[in-house]
């Protein structure tokens, strides 16, 4: 495959290095915290805000357009996917706060929102870090309690998040998650 100049980003490419996939470049630069990228006079940001959804997703950010587009952590009012496998607890939500605190008004989530909804707002990420706050505060009081996982997925019901699409089938697996990390840490 053919390199292309500039190529950039964070952890993954001793990840790719080492995988040595025949359709991916490896990165020659990396973005540890930011790097910005000037092209016909419009600026954008690469922002790394810590492990979140992996430990190399970045926030890239248009200053002047006030946009950030960031994929698969900041879902539109969604719960968090599956069981969050390759999500980094807590970390995740220390992520949202600092992205919460930059300045932008549009949010492009990589994956549409309810009825195919394109865009959000910093109310989506304000939502989003609630639930996972409401979730991990359930779940270590479950877990305090002694109660194992599947009465913890029984029993936890987070009602005020109940309308998102996938809260049914991906709210017991999102409990696992926290489960694991209130548990035993990980």
């Amino acid at each position: 495959m053919q390199r292309d100049a500039n190529a950039r980003i964070r952890n993954a490419r001793d990840r790719i290095a080492a995988l040595k996939p025949n359709d991916v470049v490896v990165p020659d630069q990396v973005v540890d915290c930011s790097s910005n990228i000037t092209l016909g006079g419009t600026t954008l940001e690469l922002n790394y805000v810590g492990k979140n959804h992996s430990d190399s997703t970045l926030v890239m950010r248009l200053p002047r357009e006030k946009i950030i587009f960031t994929v698969d952590w900041i879902p539109i009012q969604g719960v968090q996917f599956r069981g969050m496998a390759d999500t980094y607890v807590p970390e995740i939500e220390e992520g949202l706060k600092k992205v919460i605190a930059m300045d932008w008004e549009t949010l492009i989530p990589g994956h549409p929102g309810p009825g195919g909804k394109q865009t959000g707002t910093k109310e989506n990420a304000r939502e989003e870090l609630a639930y996972l706050q409401d979730l991990s505060a359930a779940v270590k009081q479950a877990v305090s309690e002694g109660k194992s996982y599947a009465d913890a997925q029984k029993e936890i019901k987070l009602p005020k998040y109940e309308a998102w699409p996938n809260y049914n089938a991906f709210l017991p697996m999102n409990i696992e998650r926290y489960y694991d990390f209130w548990n035993r840490g990980i």
